[in-house]
């Protein structure tokens, strides 16, 4: 019998939320002996600085040596973390909408499990923030596991 689970893509922002996902990613490539591929996906719209600062001499090019800059640490944050881990990985870097891109690499990949962290927002800062982790569950062609942080004991 073919196995279900071949590859699998893990999404990260290098949050805290996203510790127990690695984990449970790591885990599971082990023991399934799939592919692992880490993801990480760079959001440069959430750089938009109210337009009047646009008019201030210089300022353009100093959000664009910014958002350079921070790209590069996104990059070199995502190579880290493979060779961080106890085994192979393969990492791909992104840019664009986080859900978007996460939903459209995982098809690209022909990924055959989605796994990502949660923040657990509730109230006002789901409403306000928004949900990546819902919207690729809705939008994903693959299974999507979801892993909650731990509740501090």
């Amino acid at each position: 019998m073919e196995p279900l689970i071949r590859k699998i893509i893990l999404a990260t922002d290098f949050s805290e939320a996203s510790q127990d996902a690695i984990r449970y990613a790591v885990w599971m490539a082990k023991s399934l002996q799939a592919e692992l591929k880490v993801l990480h996906v760079f959001e440069p719209s959430g750089w938009m600085v109210p337009s009047p600062y646009y008019f201030t001499p210089g300022f353009e090019q100093w959000v664009d040596a910014s958002l350079d800059k921070t790209r590069q640490a996104g990059k070199e944050s995502l190579e880290a973390l493979a060779e961080s881990l106890d085994m192979q990985a393969e990492t791909i870097f992104a840019e664009g909408p986080t859900g978007k891109e996460i939903v459209r690499i995982a098809a690209e990949h022909r990924a055959d499990l989605l796994i990502l962290g949660t923040h657990g927002y509730t109230g006002w800062n789901h409403l306000t923030l928004g949900s990546i982790a819902e919207y690729v569950v809705r939008h994903a062609a693959c299974p999507v596991l979801t892993v909650k942080p731990r509740q501090p004991s």
